[in-house]
């Protein structure tokens, strides 16, 4: 190091100083270029967005967004329709049944979510398994699980507007204007921070491109 920083003070000449500033801007180029052909990408670089880390990782944006179904699905008091229950709030969906255990696991977190977020979110629970709603409700109870809404698809109706082969447990969320904004296929904790601060951004408007 010494011995460079003799050799810089030594140099008297201009056109020698400019040949040794021109030596490090290629090799400062060189390097620039050598990175950017592999490794980890930089922070500008990834196009995923921040909130779509750990629990929410596997979230996949719908491109387009969709309408929200209009299937009626059966409730307490009849049939109804998604677009009923949200009134206008986000919306996560999550599909489930009592024979799921990946969906019984992940079900208490969609619970926390619904009673600390309630006035951002609604949180529906579709079963969809036959049956009139008393095994499902038995289930939710030794779960601990009340603040979300049941709805149950019997037939499979609803279920299968997403794929015919089903694995379970599927999370959709929709925004406040009743658009399918993406999905997760698997088990995740809806209570996350990351998770909410993605059920948040949607609710405000920004859509995870």
């Amino acid at each position: 190091m010494d011995r460079i920083k003799a050799y810089v003070v030594g140099l008297k000449n201009p056109l020698e100083m400019m040949k040794l500033l021109g030596w490090i801007g290629a090799l400062a180029v060189a390097y620039a270029t050598l990175a950017s052909l592999g490794g980890k990408p930089k922070p500008w670089e990834d196009s995923k967005p921040h909130y779509l880390t750990g629990e929410m990782s596997d979230f996949v944006r719908t491109f387009p967004t969709q309408a929200m179904p209009t299937i009626a699905l059966t409730g307490e008091d009849g049939e109804v329709t998604l677009a009923e229950v949200a009134d206008g709030r986000t919306l996560v969906v999550n599909l489930w049944a009592t024979w799921c255990a990946p969906c019984l696991e992940e079900l208490p977190t969609l619970e926390a979510l619904q009673r600390e977020h309630g006035d951002e979110v609604q949180v529906v629970l579709v079963a969809v398994e036959p049956g009139d709603g008393s095994a499902q409700r038995a289930m939710l109870e030794r779960l601990g699980v009340s603040s979300p809404t049941l709805l149950l698809d019997p037939r499979l109706r609803f279920a299968r507007t997403f794929s015919e082969n089903l694995t379970l447990p599927i999370t959709v969320v929709y925004d406040g204007r009743g658009r399918e904004v993406g999905s997760l296929v698997g088990n995740a904790d809806w209570n996350a921070p990351e998770a909410v601060r993605l059920v948040r951004a949607i609710g405000a408007g920004a859509l995870p491109r």
